[in-house]
């Protein structure tokens, strides 16, 4: 398959929260951050996205979408360990996720955000916050693309890459990208791999 990969934008963010669900929608870091038997869960995860990317984008992260000619079949969302939301920006997440998951959704997302700062391994770092590859396109090689685009922009940024991740099976994935574990933390629950490309680690 012929992958394009290009910056998101603004009416790419339907299809891509809706990708980005149906690949993290039985993950555990995401599961935590959500009233358990929570009704309509999948619908506040796809919203949660939402407002997540619309954030990001106004806040000038990397969000890369991989596209099969008209069809978006892969995303990943890059940040920098120094990246912090305008305020402005900060509220209207903070609004819509409380207004469309609730208030344990705003707080967990919060609490986890600080736990993960005491993880991040140099002052020069990205963070591959989420990478997904739409189910019925997998193997051919759009996962691939995804990370030799974060290889080339941590490459001209001179920097390291950080990752954490709940699924144990993805460390071997992770593996043959470059990464290596580095420690594993919990946090409600919840046991975090964390991994990354720097050399010195």
């Amino acid at each position: 398959m012929k992958v394009n990969i290009k910056n998101i934008e603004l009416k790419d963010i339907h299809l891509a929260s809706e990708l980005l669900t149906r690949n993290f929608i039985s993950d555990r870091g995401v599961m935590i951050l959500f009233k358990e038997n929570n009704k309509n869960y999948t619908q506040k995860v796809n919203q949660w996205f939402k407002a997540t990317l619309k954030m990001l984008i106004d806040n000038n992260q990397i969000i890369k979408c991989a596209f099969g000619g008209d069809e978006l079949v892969g995303v990943s969302i890059v940040t920098h360990t120094s990246y912090k939301p305008s305020i402005l920006s900060l509220l209207k997440w903070s609004y819509s996720v409380f207004m469309t998951c609730g208030l344990k959704t705003v707080r967990q997302s919060a609490k986890h955000d600080n736990f993960r700062k005491k993880l991040f391994t140099d002052n020069n770092q990205l963070i591959l916050e989420f990478i997904a590859v739409n189910n019925e396109h997998r193997g051919k090689g759009i996962g691939k693309k995804l990370f030799e685009n974060l290889d080339a922009l941590a490459n001209s940024k001179n920097a390291s890459v950080w990752l954490e991740t709940t699924n144990n099976n993805n460390i071997e994935i992770f593996n043959k990208m470059g990464f290596h574990l580095i420690d594993t933390k919990n946090e409600s629950s919840v046991k975090y791999y964390i991994m990354t490309n720097e050399k010195s680690a």
